[in-house]
Order: C-alpha cells, then sequence, then structure tokens
C-alpha cells in the first residue's frame, strides 16, 4: 500500500523550486488525466500516480528544464530506498523510465508510460497550448486533444472541459 498524501506532500516539501505552473495543482490534474486514462489503455494506477507527484518536483524553473525529468527519476529512486513508498522493480523501472524521458521522448510503445506522457501533456492548456492529437503517445490521449480542438473550449478552461468529458 502506498500512502500517496504522505508521498506527495514529501516531494511538494522537498521541491526544488517553486512553482504555480508546475506546482501542486498541476500535479494533482496530471494525476486525474493519469487515472481518467488509464483503464482505456490498461495502464498501470499505481505507477500513474507515482509519476504525477515526482515528474515535475525536481525542476529549477518553469522555462525549459531539460534535466528535471531526470532528477525526478533519482529522487523517486532516493524515495523508494528510504522506504517512502514500496513497487517491485518492474513498476519502478516504469516510473523511473517515465519520468526520465517525459519531456525528451514523443512515445515508447509501453502503455503505462505514455499514459503518464499524456497525462502531463493533456494541461497544456494551463500555459496557453492547444492539445495537439500528433503529439500524444496514446490513442486516447489524442482521441481527447481531437475533442478538445472541435470543442471550442478555450484553452485556459481546458482543466474543466477534461474534468466534464465522458471517455
Amino acid at each position: 500500500m502506498i500512502d500517496f498524501a504522505a508521498l506527495m506532500e514529501y516531494a511538494f516539501e522537498n521541491r526544488l523550486y517553486e512553482s504555480e505552473i508546475h506546482g501542486i495543482e498541476h500535479w494533482h490534474q496530471v494525476e486525474f488525466n493519469g487515472l481518467l486514462l488509464a483503464p482505456k489503455t490498461g495502464a498501470d494506477i499505481d505507477v500513474v500516480r507515482l509519476f504525477a507527484l515526482f515528474h515535475d518536483c525536481r525542476r529549477l524553473d518553469d522555462r525549459h528544464d531539460a534535466g528535471h525529468g531526470p532528477r525526478a527519476a533519482e529522487f523517486a529512486k532516493l524515495c523508494r530506498e528510504e522506504k517512502r513508498f514500496e513497487i517491485d522493480d518492474g513498476r519502478f523501472d516504469l516510473l523511473y523510465r517515465a519520468c526520465d524521458l517525459h519531456t525528451s521522448t514523443p512515445r515508447t510503445g509501453n502503455p503505462t508510460i505514455d499514459t503518464c506522457f499524456d497525462a502531463d501533456r493533456l494541461d497544456l492548456g494551463r500555459v496557453g497550448f492547444k492539445l495537439d492529437p500528433n503529439r500524444m503517445a496514446t490513442e486516447w490521449g489524442a482521441k481527447i486533444a481531437r475533442k478538445s480542438l472541435t470543442s471550442g473550449v478555450s484553452v485556459f478552461h481546458m482543466r474543466e472541459w477534461i474534468r466534464s468529458i465522458q471517455l
């Protein structure tokens, strides 16, 4: 059993940069997006939830921080070594790779990792970007992106819209 609330609090308290753009609201939305996608993609829900809280916790700023994914992966590794959460090696490898690669790799072909990527990408409206179906890693992420483009929803209301859609 993973105590996600305690782990999120620990990650938040130990983040490297206090961000409004990549902060706790974003982490919660990534978790929501991942939980929306996971039943359709077959992704491991615990890995998706762990990704949501680790993937941006090691950012140095809100600009292009190419090293934040690898730093997040290493922080997740440290937390596991400290027994802050327990998952088997195979599932941890998925989490590590998802964090490490989430800004540098378009898709991997692994449903769990790709669901993590899309859970993050589906929250790009918060920074003014329309969702691009061609940049999604899963079929379901692409479907949501296509639907967003035909719905007329403002990018700045994307979170509310995603929370209201039925898949």
